[in-house]
């Protein structure tokens, strides 16, 4: 419904009040050795709580609504940020794989993936990347990354090319830009789609390109501990429109009432005898899941897209931070590389570490210090996915992971986001130098 001019004003005293609550929050000082530093914090305020209460105010919360639809215009904004022309916005990160992976295997798709057919991915992601490439029954075939980047190595990827290959699915993991030039030329040597994986990248780049603008169809997750976040929420993007169409299709159940091209795909129906009287809100033209988002999601996106620039800009300070404090350890840790002299292209996820072979101490050791002292942890996402035990049930293909079994057992990371500044940083620093003033490094 519409807001008659009662409801207005009133809607703007509860926008006010509602400022004002998060105003009226006293800022809690970091106290080193006392306060956590967290793997995430809410990147959100009063705007996006605002646009959430217009939406149940008004009753505009589903994808159906056509009226002042919040999703679409997300859909745009994010589309015309990343550099595609076509974007699809679903329920998580995990749903716009499965959904890039059902479109491309679908029947209606040119040079489809079909069933027992491959796709290349790396075996170092998270468990959603490989789990779709299995769902649209395909052969995921998991090849190893490098070291200092985390990302896939084109050389591995060369290797594993078989007559079965259909896809190449480079995931640029914890906002680390793939080698885009290398898999696009691969793919386009052996007739492969490209499927980038770029739910941790939000805003990376490669050579001056978004990630997820690079392939034939990108994802993107909007998770709470992702860049920016709807809560819960994903983004296909693409620039083929038939693809692009196909996804809305797919998303919603299989009608078609959410497409764009309703009105042609509706004269198309009708001149069909058989469909002709079929009802177009409930013409289902293809295969269908539930993976809509919520109007509340497109609203909270439309506010965080806008804070997007100031996250990525603290989230490369605080890499740039870390970096410069940590090379004197470099003997123990394999590092994350310096930015260089131009414009960091990553979109730091969050700040990783891997112990070399060398180091006279366990990954357990060292988390279990930092967590003493109040700085969460993490492993990197699933590990060597190879190694989990679900793989035991599926049909897939591997090739030699030396690195990726390495970062499986001496990989972690800990959190930097928009809610570590300079204490934050700093404390982080010096309890990794406290930690490794015990052991003499060697060169």
């Amino acid at each position: 419904m519409s807001m008659n001019p009662e409801q207005e004003r009133l809607f703007a005293q509860i926008l006010e009040l509602t400022r004002g609550f998060y105003a009226a929050a006293s800022p809690r000082p970091f106290v080193p050795g006392k306060s956590t530093v967290p793997l995430m914090t809410p990147s959100y305020d009063w705007r996006e709580v605002g646009q959430a209460i217009e939406c149940l105010l008004t009753t505009r919360i589903t994808l159906n609504h056509s009226e002042g639809n919040k999703v679409q215009d997300f859909e745009r904004a994010f589309c015309r940020y990343i550099g595609a022309d076509h974007a699809v916005m679903v329920n998580s990160g995990s749903s716009a794989n499965l959904l890039a992976l059902f479109a491309l295997a679908n029947p209606t798709t040119p040079r489809r993936i079909e069933p027992g057919d491959e796709v290349i991915t790396p075996a170092v992601t998270w468990h959603t990347t490989v789990s779709p490439i299995l769902c649209a029954g395909a052969v995921p075939v998991l090849v190893d990354v490098k070291l200092d980047d985390f990302t896939l190595d084109p050389a591995a990827v060369a290797a594993e090319i078989s007559p079965r290959t259909r896809a190449i699915m480079p995931v640029h993991l914890l906002g680390y830009p793939c080698d885009m030039d290398a898999i696009r030329d691969l793919a386009r040597r052996h007739d492969l789609y490209v499927v980038e994986d770029a739910c941790e990248a939000h805003g990376a780049e490669w050579n001056g390109r978004r990630c997820g603008s690079l392939g034939d169809v990108g994802t993107f997750s909007f998770f709470f501990s992702h860049h920016m976040t709807t809560m819960e929420g994903g983004m296909l993007v693409t620039s083929n429109g038939e693809l692009a169409e196909l996804a809305r299709i797919m998303r919603s159940q299989g009608v078609i009432r959410n497409t764009l091209r309703r009105a042609e795909l509706t004269a198309h129906y009708r001149g069909i005898p058989e469909y002709s009287d079929l009802d177009p809100q409930y013409l289902f033209a293809n295969l269908g899941f539930n993976l809509r988002p919520t109007e509340i999601n497109g609203g909270f996106g439309l506010e965080q897209l806008k804070r997007l620039p100031d996250i990525l800009a603290q989230r490369k300070d605080n890499g740039r931070y870390w970096t410069e404090r940590l090379t004197p350890h470099a003997g123990f840790f394999h590092l994350p590389r310096p930015a260089g002299p131009g414009p960091d292209p990553r979109a730091w996820f969050c700040y990783p570490l891997v112990l070399r072979a060398e180091a006279p101490f366990s990954r357990r050791e060292i988390t279990a210090f930092l967590g003493a002292r109040n700085i969460e942890t993490r492993p990197i996402m699933a590990g060597n996915v190879a190694a989990q035990p679900a793989m035991r049930y599926f049909p897939f293909r591997r090739s030699r992971l030396v690195n990726a079994e390495h970062i499986h057992t001496h990989g972690f990371f800990w959190g930097n986001h928009q809610g570590i500044g300079d204490a934050e940083r700093s404390y982080v620093a010096d309890v990794v130098d406290e930690f490794l003033s015990g052991f003499k490094p060697w060169s």
